[in-house]
């Protein structure tokens, strides 16, 4: 059977001496590994379009019982490049594209997670570097809903009642916020981080009030997204994860280093 599809290229392995094995997320029959006769090769028809983090159009022989189809044709829809052309972008794309392989299993087709995955690619290419978080962030807990554990961030995760308080336990075990805290895994959220993490949970980039990301506790987000997803991972994150967080630290080190840097030019009293 002859399969037409668009998809988002995750990662690619050598094959033989000229060819490649591509994993690609499809909108019509989710994640498959393509054989691509001939990508390794200098000339190669294929160009570009298996490069990991490539949104394209591909045509692939599919045959039931194989692990591994055949691509014939494979066109570039959105490179990326804003993404691929500077090195901080990239680590945080990678972890997009290594969570979504992570957390899926072949063919087992999935449009929206698709789309929200392009949404926060696209997203990434122009958000503003100190705000690079966002994108992820987004990605993270769109998808958590998109695979049947969405966090409850608008009431008790046990009685559906409305929660309020200046502090909030998110019980990683519930699924949510809760109106006491509960044994298992958990952290105390400020009213503010929860609303925030609502609000990204509830609109699409283009709505998305980044002026926001300055009034909430980063630290808290990031805390209750982890917690959040290794629960549901079995703490099993990809290890482009690693590399976000050496990204994240020595953009930190790099801020308090310039905090506590005498200013040029300073007259001394």
């Amino acid at each position: 059977m002859i399969i037409r599809t668009d998809g988002l290229v995750l990662r690619t392995h050598k094959m033989t001496e000229t060819s490649l094995v591509v994993v690609v997320y499809t909108r019509t029959w989710g994640k498959v590994r393509l054989a691509a006769k001939g990508a390794r090769r200098p000339k190669s028809r294929f160009g570009a379009a298996f490069q990991p983090i490539t949104f394209g159009s591909y045509v692939y022989y599919r045959k039931d019982g194989r692990d591994l189809q055949t691509v014939s044709e494979a066109d570039i829809q959105h490179p990326f490049d804003g993404v691929k052309q500077d090195h901080e972008r990239l680590g945080y794309a990678s972890a997009v594209c290594d969570l979504l392989d992570h957390v899926t299993v072949d063919e087992d087709p999935n449009a929206f997670l698709l789309s929200i995955t392009v949404d926060a690619l696209r997203w990434m290419e122009n958000v503003p570097s100190g705000l690079m978080e966002l994108p992820l962030w987004y990605f993270q807990v769109k998808a958590a809903g998109c695979l049947g554990y969405r966090p409850q961030f608008s009431g008790c995760a046990i009685t559906g009642e409305r929660v309020d308080g200046s502090r909030v336990w998110f019980s990683v075990e519930h699924g949510g916020v809760v109106k006491q805290r509960t044994d298992g895994p958990g952290i105390w959220l400020d009213a503010p981080t929860i609303s925030f993490l609502e609000h990204l949970q509830t609109r699409t980039p283009d709505r998305i009030d980044m002026e926001l990301f300055g009034t909430v506790d980063s630290d808290q987000c990031r805390s209750a997204i982890r917690l959040f997803l290794d629960y549901h991972l079995d703490e099993r994150r990809p290890k482009s994860f690693l590399y976000l967080e050496k990204l994240q630290n020595t953009r930190a080190s790099r801020a308090a280093i310039a905090a506590d840097a005498p200013i040029v030019g300073r007259i001394s009293q």
